[in-house]
């Protein structure tokens, strides 16, 4: 970049040269006109071929006035074919067109410009390639306050997307102000002279993205991603969610980061009104409610790292809106690999809680309702702690006298049982059978086979076992009581 602006100048300054040599004679708005070309370095950007070849020939000519007339008009024909592009994708909407921009080259510099992120592997053609170690969500410049790229600093994200956009509709309307003689140059340069015109409008306009990871390690970016989605969560617009809430804290626990660009997302669709109501800034309706589940399913992939297919279970986020006239609106999040038990439970936190009225009385169940809704956000984010803490509450002054909410005793296998039913089409992922793949060798099927079901007895067994351990001590205890 360096040398491409320094024979930028090196070509001004030698154009300034020369036509201070041609014009000593002439009339002084010629003269300004000479200066007004030497300063302007910015038009010339993009054709550093031409102009090293053309450099140590340089003749003060109407040729070179046209050469720097044609370079303006290639510039501005880019400029102004991306603004049709945007009128056609994006219904005219810059601001959308460049959010979209620095989303993909938020990825892209993380990759090129963070040491540790870019792992090397082989495909399955052989290939090395380059892949990142782990994703960094949008939502994590998003969220960034008073920040500093380069030598500007800004309050949020917002401002420094809507500097991008001041830059472009600036730079739309000096494209539309490139002359098309060369009789018209000097009128353009007197209002032109200082702004550039890029040839790589992309590039100008990413440019503070791929400046924003000086410094940064894997580490301090990994950091940075984990507390993006509390940081999320904790928006006054969805006090009113608790569930929703809960879930997701739990997600992010289990899955770190993996939900931060979806929870991102959904928070800039609404907004609060005059009256206090949750509002769907899309379909202009108010919100009154937002049920969450996560969905486990099984897929087969390619894994680069061992270039071999792989059966995985993934995790699924489904977030609904509920409106005041009873419509519904559904929002799916990203597939996310499923490698513990703990990630099973917080993916099935729904069926679970609903799961443990099975070993509830009567008075029990109505209790637990009413626990459950009081404490959404705590329940739905560690539903076995909180069931723990219900079950404790019910226990009486004279350990003689039965819990308050159980039918007896607590035997765990029943609630183990109707998890396992309220969660069956989940669970059929974890015993589905993968089917052989297309060029998929019997033997690497078999294996493939063998190493799912494996995995897939580990995760389940973890899954039970996270449910029945931090009860057990509860079911002891009541059962000793019984005895007594």
């Amino acid at each position: 970049m360096a040398r491409y602006e320094a024979e930028s100048i090196k070509f001004g300054e030698a154009l300034r040269d020369d036509l201070k040599k041609q014009r000593q004679k002439e009339a002084k708005e010629q003269e300004s006109f000479a200066k007004k070309i030497a300063v302007a370095d910015f038009a010339v950007k993009g054709v550093n071929t031409f102009l090293k070849n053309r450099v140590d020939t340089f003749n003060a000519s109407m040729l070179d006035e046209k050469a720097y007339l044609t370079t303006a008009q290639a510039n501005a024909a880019n400029i102004l074919n991306t603004k049709k592009s945007i009128d056609t994708t994006y219904n005219g909407s810059v601001t959308d067109y460049m959010s979209d921009l620095i989303a993909n080259q938020w990825q892209t510099s993380v990759e090129k410009n963070v040491e540790g992120m870019s792992v090397q592997t082989v495909d399955k053609s052989g290939n090395v390639v380059t892949r990142q170690a782990f994703d960094v969500p949008i939502a994590t410049l998003k969220n960034m306050t008073n920040f500093k790229i380069g030598n500007k600093e800004y309050a949020n994200y917002e401002d420094m997307l809507n500097e991008r956009v001041e830059q472009f509709n600036n730079l739309v309307v000096q494209a539309k102000s490139v002359p098309s003689d060369t009789k018209d140059i000097e009128t353009y340069l007197e209002r032109y002279a200082n702004q550039e015109m890029p040839s790589n409008i992309v590039g100008f306009l990413s440019r503070p993205i791929k400046r924003y990871f000086k410094g940064e390690t894997k580490e301090t970016l990994r950091d940075k991603v984990n507390k993006t989605t509390q940081e999320n969560l904790n928006s006054p617009l969805f006090s009113n969610f608790q569930q929703f809430q809960g879930s997701f804290e739990a997600y992010n626990k289990a899955f770190p980061g993996a939900s931060a660009d979806f929870i991102k997302d959904f928070e800039e669709n609404l907004e609060r009104d005059s009256d206090g109501n949750i509002i769907d800034k899309r379909f202009k309706k108010i919100v009154k409610d937002v049920q969450t589940e996560h969905q486990l399913k099984s897929i087969t992939v390619d894994n680069p790292e061992t270039n071999r297919r792989e059966t995985r279970i993934v995790s699924i986020p489904v977030v609904k809106k509920v409106y005041m006239d009873d419509t519904t609106n559904t929002m799916v999040g990203k597939a996310t690999a499923v490698v513990s038990g703990q990630q099973v439970i917080t993916t099935l936190s729904a069926p679970l809680v609903n799961s443990f009225a099975a070993q509830l009385n009567q008075f029990g169940e109505e209790q637990w309702a009413v626990y459950t809704n009081k404490n959404k956000k705590a329940v739905f984010n560690n539903p076995v702690a909180e069931f723990a803490n219900f079950i404790e509450s019910g226990m009486q002054d004279d350990p003689k006298k039965p819990n308050k909410y159980l039918e007896s005793s607590l035997d765990l296998s029943k609630v183990v049982e109707s998890f396992m039913a309220g969660a069956g089409k989940d669970f059929a992922a974890l015993v589905q059978i993968p089917t052989q793949q297309p060029g998929e060798t019997l033997d690497e099927y078999q294996k493939r086979l063998d190493n799912a079901n494996k995995e897939n007895r580990r995760i389940l067994t973890e899954t039970l076992n996270n449910i029945i351990e931090p009860l057990k001590g509860f079911a002891d205890t009541i059962d000793e009581q019984l005895r007594t």
